[in-house]
């Protein structure tokens, strides 16, 4: 074949893919929208349906109607928790991608929501879409995008009161088996008569691992989410701080045991500081861990909890009655285990640090009375301690006293019942030590729990299991 004719061939086939590819790069977008859209109108509290799509050859426009309902979250309010807006979207069909988010693809496209029956409840920039999303689908199928939503304050039903919420900022992709995201909120602020709240920078991130369909069904899957929040500070109206907040970090990973059938799920939490009134709390660490979840029980869970989300107290107390008949000996045979393995904090007078493990082992049968406290004790193996420094416990103990002192003499001299608490703060510290609940080192007070085989040990001492019931 002669140079003419090879560069020839090549040409038609690249006009045949630029003509005929839209066609078929259309129909599949119609397609994958459908198939998601059908998936999220099947999850608790939203709804979803194609009002429109019109397909041409080179690009398509649809409109999809959302809505999140809060009847089942809120079954006694007199009047429908329902919210409803529309959604254009508009796709470019590929290969060849030059608008929205050029390059080369099967699609780009770009989704705003329409302003009517959003602006009844909200305030935002004329002109400007409240949700605004651009994005592409690459050959692989992968979804890559971007989203925004607009800065916006509540349309208020009380002069008294006002809450504005800053721009919010986004990107994520989506693949066959996996999905990413994460964004930033620039901050929000709530003005009412009494106080001001303000809500600093906060940041999300989550990865999981599996097919976004599956999961919006109730499919279990590996992820690590995460959440940083700046700071959420309350003042009076003379601008007094009377709470603030700074530095809470939450973060949630679940993996899948080795052959898929339990699922360990770790939650931690980090806070640089807490001032509310008289307590200040800094550098608090709290690490748990759930492990050893039996995958089958936890994919009964999510389904039961999607079909009973909008039922009755009745159906719902009857549907979970027998998630635990038909599971919970699932569950328990795997031998699940609650861990905290730091609890932390620094406070003005000392620091605190405990820790925790506690796991059934050994149920091969559940009782008949699951209210048999005899029974799960002697299933129990626990191992837990504490260590609070002696000027934070006298100060803890204070406290519990003029708390006390407070219900029980309303009205009575602060001075006087700050005095008295001062006084016998060191009496209740010394019982609990005559008591065995506590031990003494010359910088701490200490206490130590253990327990197997229906057996307990407080501080080295055997507790009788009567006393645990």
């Amino acid at each position: 074949m002669n140079k003419k004719g090879l560069l020839g061939g090549v040409a038609i086939v690249v006009v045949a893919v630029a003509l005929i590819g839209p066609r078929f790069a259309g129909s599949q977008v119609e397609d994958t929208l459908k198939q998601h859209v059908e998936a999220l109108n099947n999850v608790p509290a939203y709804t979803a349906q194609v009002v429109s799509f019109d397909r041409g050859w080179f690009g398509s426009t649809a409109t999809v109607e959302l809505g999140v309902d809060f009847s089942g979250a809120f079954p006694e309010a007199e009047q429908s928790e329902e919210l409803s807006f529309e959604v254009v979207i508009d796709v470019q069909h590929g290969p060849v991608l030059t608008q929205f988010s050029p390059g080369l693809g099967l699609a780009s496209l770009e989704a705003s929501s329409k302003d009517e029956g959003l602006r009844e409840f909200l305030d935002w920039e004329d002109e400007t879409p409240f949700y605004h999303m651009v994005g592409s689908v690459g050959f692989s199928g992968n979804f890559s995008y971007s989203d925004s939503i607009s800065s916006f304050t509540l349309v208020p039903n009380d002069a008294r009161q006002q809450i504005s919420v800053s721009r919010y900022e986004g990107s994520g992709e989506v693949s066959s088996d996996s999905f990413s995201y994460e964004g930033v909120l620039e901050g929000a602020e709530v003005l009412m008569e009494v106080q001001a709240v303000s809500v600093g920078e906060m940041k999300v991130r989550t990865e999981a691992k599996g097919d976004l369909l599956s999961i919006m069904q109730g499919g279990l899957y590996e992820s690590e989410m995460s959440m940083q929040l700046e700071k959420v500070t309350a003042r009076s109206p003379d601008d007094v701080d009377f709470f603030n907040l700074e530095e809470l970090d939450v973060e949630a990973i679940s993996a899948f045991s080795d052959n898929e059938k339990h699922m360990n799920v770790d939650m931690n939490y980090s806070m640089k500081s807490f001032m509310f009134g008289d307590t200040h709390l800094d550098n608090l660490v709290v690490n748990m861990a759930f492990n050893n979840l039996d995958a089958e029980f936890l994919r009964a869970y999510n389904q039961t909890m999607q079909t009973i989300y909008d039922q009755g107290p009745d159906e719902m107390e009857a549907a979970t009655e027998k998630l635990v008949k038909d599971s919970l000996p699932q569950l328990l045979k795997a031998e699940p285990e609650f861990v905290v393995s730091e609890f932390s904090g620094q406070m003005e007078p000392g620091n605190f640090e405990g820790d925790l493990s506690a796991k059934l082992v050994g149920v091969a049968q559940v009782p008949d009375n699951l209210d048999d406290i005899r029974f799960w004790l002697s299933s129990l193996i626990a191992d837990a301690s504490l260590t609070v420094d002696k000027p934070l416990l006298k100060w803890l103990a204070e406290q519990q006293l003029l708390s006390t002192m407070r219900m029980q003499y309303p009205g009575a001299d602060e001075a006087e019942m700050q005095k008295m608490a001062e006084q016998q703060a060191p009496m209740m510290i010394n019982m609990y030590l005559q008591q065995g609940l506590l031990t003494e080192t010359e910088d701490d007070y200490r206490s130590e729990f253990q327990m197997e085989g229906g057996e307990a040990m407080l501080n080295g001492q055997k507790v009788p299991l009567g006393n645990m019931m």
